[in-house]
């Protein structure tokens, strides 16, 4: 594919205003970041192209309802080998992603718009959250609030200023679609 259609992808992307965030601890070892309003490939493209992975599980298809093969997913060796797969084939919605590195990072998304990353507690891929925080111009603040309130989920506005904070998603999806 054409370099320009690809930039053209992360562009696209890039429309794509991170709007809610969360943290929590599933274990003692483990911390999880959520965000709501961030593309697959807005995470991907920020882990090192080399890190091998270990385990793909993807749901991804055309408007033409055409799948992703396993062959494709098998042929998912590197973050590289996924991000040029689908920014090649941009015609591709990924519906449910969930993909684990070497080190233990992973990274699974939701209709192409939820990202969790799931990464050792104060382990070296740490680096990726603050990469996230720069590149989407969120406060540093920001980061301190969410770990203070795990299991919270916060709503940003376009300065990163948070808005509220829901003691769990549901209570998010109430609010925001005024449901009782």
């Amino acid at each position: 594919m054409d370099i320009n259609l690809r930039t053209m992808r992360l562009t696209d992307d890039q429309s794509l205003t991170i709007q809610l965030l969360s943290f929590d601890r599933p274990d003692t070892l483990t911390e999880r970041f959520y965000f709501l309003e961030m593309s697959t490939l807005q995470a991907t493209t920020l882990v090192n192209p080399e890190s091998r992975i270990i385990r793909a599980e993807i749901c991804a298809y055309t408007k033409e309802n055409v799948f992703i093969s396993q062959n494709d997913i098998e042929g998912f060796k590197t973050i590289a080998d996924f991000n040029h797969f689908f920014l090649d084939h941009s015609d591709y919605y990924i519906q449910n992603c969930e993909i684990e590195i070497e080190t233990g990072l992973e990274i699974s998304s939701h209709d192409d718009g939820e990202v969790s990353i799931r990464l050792q507690k104060e382990g070296r891929d740490r680096h990726l959250i603050r990469t996230i925080f720069q590149r989407f111009n969120l406060k540093d603040e920001l980061l301190s609030t969410l770990t203070d309130h795990p299991g919270h989920y916060i709503a940003i506005d376009g300065n990163s200023a948070v808005v509220t904070s829901y003691a769990s998603f549901d209570d998010y999806v109430k609010a925001s679609w005024n449901l009782p």
